[in-house]
């Protein structure tokens, strides 16, 4: 959510930032999704979110593209 409001600005993105983005908006999206699928309403409306987190073998392939480049 850092970059919302700067999106024209990510023309000045190297590519480790650019990707460094995507992957971070990657990360955003897929939150969003787990919870929702992982989780009922009902369960979401009392959720400690501190509590959770994403599966670690998503976050080590997103550390891997990061090292791509």
């Amino acid at each position: 959510m850092a970059f919302e409001d700067v999106d024209d600005k990510t023309e000045d993105l190297n590519d480790r930032d650019e990707l460094a983005f995507v992957i971070a908006r990657e990360i955003e999206c897929q939150w969003d999704l787990y919870l929702i699928n992982t989780y009922s309403v009902k369960e979401l409306r009392t959720l400690d979110l501190s509590q959770v987190s994403l599966p670690q073998e998503w976050l080590l392939k997103w550390l891997k593209e990061l090292n791509s480049l």
